[in-house]
């Protein structure tokens, strides 16, 4: 991967769009030279020299410089070409962590990973009634990460960023959370000063789903494509907006919140930011159980069977397996998911819809809707399953806190 200055990064927002200039050159070619050792590791001061363009004097220099900053770990020699063996460097990925987070409407979930972005350990814990609120998420977040760094066998000191979804809507740049209805209390919440002074760590708090988009445009089904959505259906409905490589948020933070879309058939009625929309509320995972234990009750199938009990991504199971009544939920729920993408498309004209979250990614429902969309002759984007599943957030997590890392790894 290829990472990017926070001012510069198509993830991060910001007015900004020409990156700072560092008031040394040395910073500047130690800043293009680490991100050549975490590209192409292992390689030689002369591997260096060829990509970056930059001199041996000055690549050697630039290369002693991230040595004292622990940056750069010598391999010994590599395989000689007919002269002297080079020496082999290697980016040193664990001279620090980044942590990614996801409150979800449920549970909290997050990961500890090495400075090359890999997953080191994980922790999770289901919300209680009493551990919903802002104070309390914080309390837990701090405990998870130092239960993760006891792991990891490493000092929360060396946990460089983290970087937080939150499931409503979030201003990215001021690091609140204006709403998020699924949770308790969580109106206006300045969530990044809240977690910076509970860990002392520095924090970027963005949108759960559009951290998922991140994810999926990092290593996921959207790597390399530039306009797309990313829609996910869970305890709650909504997507991330990428426009021609960027992540798009709006002018008031709301882009994406389609949980609030109009649903066909259905009487409209005012947003209310501390209220669930009405898409949400029809194909939502808790609106998709809804539904199956209705045409449950009218096929005289319930009577109290387990039956009723049935997730929403274990019924689409029964989908594929051949159940009628199962088959009419998928129908039904992929209609009105349908529906939304046309209206989306007709605005935003995305090559590709990744489906995603706990719900979303089944791959019969994304059957059904590519099929429904199929129909058109145009606003018929392509629809993909989300290949990082759940954890598509996660990823995008450890993808804004690698890149607001950055500059700090250098100080």
């Amino acid at each position: 991967m290829r990472f990017q200055s926070s001012s510069s990064s198509p993830y991060l927002s910001g007015t900004g769009t020409q990156p700072s200039r560092p008031s040394h050159l040395r910073q500047v070619n130690a800043r293009v030279l680490l991100r050549l050792l975490r590209e192409h590791s292992p390689c030689s001061k002369a591997d260096l020299v060829r990509l970056s363009g930059l001199s041996a004097p000055t690549v050697s220099s630039a290369v002693a410089h991230l040595e004292s900053l622990n940056l750069v770990e010598k391999l010994g020699d590599g395989e000689s070409s007919g002269g002297r063996p080079p020496e082999m460097l290697r980016f040193n990925a664990t001279r620090g962590y980044v942590a990614g987070i996801d409150i979800g409407g449920t549970r909290l979930r997050m990961v500890l990973a090495d400075l090359n972005g890999r997953i080191v350990t994980q922790w999770a814990t289901q919300f209680t009634e009493r551990q919903r609120t802002p104070k309390a998420v914080c309390c837990l977040i701090h405990d998870g990460l130092k239960t993760m760094c006891q792991e990891a066998s490493t000092s929360v000191k060396k946990v460089l960023e983290l970087t937080v979804g939150a499931p409503g809507v979030t201003n990215a740049d001021a690091g609140v959370v204006l709403s998020a209805p699924n949770l308790k209390d969580w109106n206006k919440i300045p969530l990044r000063t809240v977690l910076e002074r509970e860990t002392g760590i520095p924090t970027t708090v963005e949108n759960d789903t559009n951290l998922a988009a991140v994810g999926e445009h990092w290593r996921g089904s959207a790597t390399g494509v530039d306009d797309f959505l990313f829609i996910a259906l869970g305890t709650g409905v909504g997507a991330g907006i990428f426009l021609r490589g960027r992540l798009h948020h709006g002018a008031n933070w709301s882009a994406g919140e389609i949980g609030y879309a109009a649903v066909n058939g259905q009487s409209r009625q005012a947003l209310e930011v501390r209220a669930t929309g009405q898409l949400e509320r029809a194909i939502g995972g808790l609106a998709i159980e809804a539904e199956w234990r209705r045409l449950l009750s009218r096929d005289r199938r319930s009577n109290g069977s387990e039956l009723e009990k049935l997730r929403a991504s274990e019924i689409f199971d029964l989908a594929v397996d051949g159940d009628r009544v199962a088959a009419q939920v998928v129908q039904y729920a992929s209609q009105i998911l349908a529906d939304c993408i046309v209206q989306m498309s007709l605005t935003l004209d995305p090559s590709v819809v990744i489906l995603g979250g706990g719900v979303g990614s089944h791959p019969e429902l994304c059957k059904a809707t590519e099929k429904l969309l199929a129909r058109n002759e145009f606003a018929k984007p392509q629809v993909r399953s989300s290949s990082l599943g759940t954890q598509a957030q996660l990823y995008g997590a450890i993808c804004l806190s690698l890149i607001a890392s950055e500059a700090r790894l250098l100080d």
